[in-house]
């Protein structure tokens, strides 16, 4: 299956990591799912490394992260070298990184206190074997935050963009970044009123453009479809944010009940 490479798009994101951005993304892990002090914490499809580094800094006794693209994972080992100089509070010693796939039938992990998937569930290839996995791996009391793309009318366009991505030479790949860069920044003005390139959690908008346009395998769910399927599992919903857009991420803050 064609994939895009989401590891090389990481490591470049690395290179722009101000202390700053750091602190922002360990205060927004710090908002989304509360004190992990003495918690165990999986992160599925850790990127770039950044908020499995922010839950160890947090006080989480056990981090695993892994990724199916190698190149994320070492950028993420790199990266937690140069964040130990930012944050001496972080201890090396809990955290675990490892290449694999939530699809891997022979995956042994957990339960865990707060597993985190944020915007990768849909990119796997098989969405919806992902959730059932995710499922069983969070702790009867423990949460489970996800972000997934909003499912519109636009959805299968966006698809066929992101296909032509992988498919397409290095300088068409540039093109259709650059072209919807140039449409998207009037449009999140117009409908949020914000400027996009303040972004929040630490992240870098180019970054999220380039992800944006090249993430292929791509999935996408309604909020209520995504709650539908995970109340059924046992899971009562916490947080609800929808996207200000129409096909960015919806994102979930579940608790396992049973």
């Amino acid at each position: 299956m064609e994939r895009f490479a989401f590891g090389e798009n990481w490591q470049n994101f690395t290179k722009r990591l101000t202390p700053e951005g750091y602190l922002s993304a360990k205060n927004s892990m710090r908002e989304l799912v509360g004190d992990l002090s003495g918690k165990t914490f999986l992160d599925i499809g850790c990127g770039s490394g950044l908020f499995a580094i922010a839950a160890a800094a947090l006080g989480a006794k056990k981090v695993v992260a892994f990724d199916v693209d190698p190149q994320c994972v070492s950028t993420a080992k790199n990266l937690l070298k140069n964040i130990r100089q930012w944050d001496p509070q972080i201890r090396e010693d809990v955290m675990q990184f490892s290449v694999d796939s939530i699809l891997n039938e022979k995956l042994s992990l957990g339960p865990f206190d707060v597993v985190y998937s944020w915007g990768v569930l849909h990119h796997t290839g098989d969405m919806h074997r992902a959730f059932e996995a995710v499922a069983r791996l969070v702790t009867k009391g423990g949460l489970l935050a996800i972000a997934i793309y909003n499912k519109h009318f636009t959805s299968p366009v966006w698809k066929m963009i992101k296909f032509t991505y992988v498919k397409s030479p290095a300088i068409i790949r540039k093109i259709l970044v650059w072209l919807v860069l140039i449409v998207k920044v009037p449009a999140v003005l117009i409908i949020s009123r914000q400027n996009p390139f303040s972004k929040e959690r630490g992240m870098s908008y180019y970054t999220d453009i380039v992800d944006w346009v090249g993430g292929y395998p791509y999935e996408y769910a309604s909020p209520a479809e995504v709650t539908q399927f995970f109340e059924q599992r046992g899971f009562k919903p916490k947080r609800l944010i929808k996207t200000k857009g129409f096909t960015g991420c919806n994102e979930f803050v579940f608790e396992r009940i049973a």
